[in-house]
């Protein structure tokens, strides 16, 4: 067997007229994502489980160097099934797995419920061992829902295989958690405010592509800190910690 070469995530703060200039420089090398739309652009809608304690945002604010996020990702609040992923940091390098399940099954696998059925069948027979993965980690922590967090993202794919990826998510909102989990209104997410709006994210398998390395340098990028859970939570102002605590814009 091959070995698999560690994916790591680099995130940037830029403000909006920097995107343009970023786009055009990165437009030989990646192509916008066939799941969004002609622009590679789609909303992100993520429902956290964590502790009743919070033990996974805080994980993240005190950098727990080995730590893991539990989510509920879907892509509109109509129909669409649901995403169960696991998304795990060891040392600098991100670990992800993600299970597809009916939207029928949402509710009950978020809440830890029993399934009628006795178990819950992912979609594809190759995620059941990941989805019962994400199962016994719901149950061993006695997670809960805890926060939606929603953005919109635009996304661009490298088309020569390697793996690059680089997305701008922008519009970042929250909302708690309802009665009907997977049906929220709009209504109900409230804008979370960065010190610049738009996070630019770069991906990519082993070492960095060259030609992230130049832009890097030619837009002088900052690396930072800024994981969208935690400053969704902050503003809920739920969390047993001071909610005002400094935020880490500071590079890793």
């Amino acid at each position: 067997m091959p070995d698999l070469l560690a994916r790591y995530e680099f995130k940037y703060l830029i403000p909006p007229e920097q995107a343009d200039g970023i786009r055009a420089f990165f437009a030989p090398f990646l192509t916008p994502d066939e799941y969004g739309d002609a622009a590679g652009a789609y909303w992100v809608n993520s429902l956290y489980l964590d502790t009743w304690d919070w033990a996974l945002a805080r994980a993240t604010v005190n950098g727990v160097k080995n730590r893991f996020k539990l989510r509920m990702r879907c892509y509109d609040f109509e129909d669409s099934p649901v995403f169960c992923e696991i998304k795990a940091r060891v040392g600098t390098s991100i670990l992800k797995t993600r299970a597809l399940i009916a939207r029928s099954e949402a509710d009950g696998v978020a809440r830890n419920s029993p399934s009628p059925q006795g178990t819950v069948v992912a979609w594809k027979r190759s995620h059941q061992a990941d989805l019962d993965r994400f199962r016994n980690l719901v149950d061993r922590g006695d997670m809960r829902p805890q926060a939606w967090i929603r953005y919109h993202r635009e996304a661009f794919v490298s088309p020569f295989g390697e793996g690059s990826r680089l997305t701008f998510d922008r519009s970042l909102q929250v909302a708690h958690p309802g009665d009907d989990l997977f049906h929220p209104r709009l209504s109900e997410f409230h804008p979370v405010p960065l010190p610049r709006p738009t996070i630019l994210e770069m991906k990519f398998n082993g070492a960095a592509p060259a030609w992230m390395r130049q832009l890097v340098r030619a837009f002088d990028l900052r690396r930072v800190s800024v994981a969208k859970y935690v400053e969704g939570a902050r503003l809920l102002k739920r969390m047993p910690f001071n909610a005002t605590v400094e935020h880490a814009w500071t590079a890793w």
